[in-house]
């Protein structure tokens, strides 16, 4: 079934709510609360496995924001490749993500997001989230 204008802008503003959420650092509340309570968020294309539950992703997000200074997130090339208008569709987008550690290090990662997406109530929400690496993320010291 095709994805009406309304659900596709509102998917959409969910995947740039997840970036904008990650660029508030300190902010894992913000993040957590994209996901469901059971959601998943799979890192391990950078090797760190899955984080399974609302909780985890919390502190996770809470662990990483602690050695960040600034962030810079892009998400771009956002398609919804599946869609059921009983409240579940699938996107997969593009990240260009820059992250600045305390420790001086920049980070660049550039990935392809795959979304698996859950409406409740009004809006939707993050069940799962994997990301493939576009290319091997770059560290480069700074100063």
């Amino acid at each position: 079934m095709t994805c009406p204008p309304s659900e596709r802008i509102a998917i959409a503003d969910l995947a740039a709510a997840y970036a904008l959420a990650v660029d508030r650092i300190g902010d894992a509340d913000g993040v957590a609360a994209l996901f469901t309570p059971d959601g998943i968020y799979d890192l391990a294309a950078l090797g760190m496995g899955e984080i399974k539950g609302r909780a985890a992703v919390r502190e996770f997000f809470v662990t990483a924001f602690a050695g960040m200074a600034q962030n810079a997130h892009f998400i771009s090339n956002i398609a919804v490749t599946a869609y059921d208008p009983a409240g579940a569709a699938q996107v997969q987008a593009y990240g260009h993500a820059f992250s600045l550690g305390k420790d001086g290090n920049l980070l660049e990662v550039k990935a392809r997001y795959a979304f698996e997406l859950v409406r409740r109530g009004n809006g939707w929400l993050i069940a799962r989230l994997d990301m493939a690496m576009l290319l091997p993320p770059v560290v480069t010291p700074q100063g």
